[in-house]
């Protein structure tokens, strides 16, 4: 089984999601479907359907999540790499092929996401995770995509 590997931060921020779901999100959508249900015919029930779908995707997410946490390994803050060496909650600016600079942290697998158009979370196993991941600021190497291979010059690692 894969280990997921995850900042403290990040584990206890998918701790609090799971628990919110369990114990608000997912008790609050069963109450909808049963109050939906008693409406009667079900095939033209919108709120029946709704109620469904998001019981769906809530037990999506709490299965995705207990998956996550099922074989975690929690990054200390004591073992990461300090210096210009990018590793687990490292902010580094990369400029990839000539284009404008892109400012990412890198988290653990279940932590990356997009705050907002500039501020980019991204884990060592996504494409530029695996080709900047262990380099140093300066160096160039390259981000392999679908579509090709791109460079990619490492600008600064905090």
């Amino acid at each position: 089984m894969k280990t997921n590997f995850l900042t403290k931060e990040g584990y206890e921020d998918l701790v609090q999601q799971l628990n919110e779901f369990e114990t608000t999100k997912l008790p609050a959508v069963l109450e909808r479907l049963s109050e939906a249900k008693a409406m009667g015919d079900l095939s033209e029930n919108f709120e029946y359907k709704s109620a469904l779908e998001d019981k769906d995707f809530i037990q999506s997410r709490i299965n995705e999540i207990e998956e996550l946490l099922e074989n975690v390994e929690i990054i200390e803050e004591d073992k990461r790499k300090k210096g210009d060496v990018v590793d687990f909650g490292s902010k580094v600016t990369v400029k990839i092929e000539d284009d404008k600079e892109y400012d990412v942290i890198i988290v653990g697998s279940g932590e990356a996401k997009v705050n907002d158009a500039s501020q980019l979370e991204i884990s060592p196993e996504s494409p530029l995770g695996v080709a900047v991941f262990g380099k140093k600021s300066g160096e160039t190497v390259k981000m392999r995509l679908a579509t090709g291979r791109k460079e990619v010059k490492i600008i600064k690692v905090k």
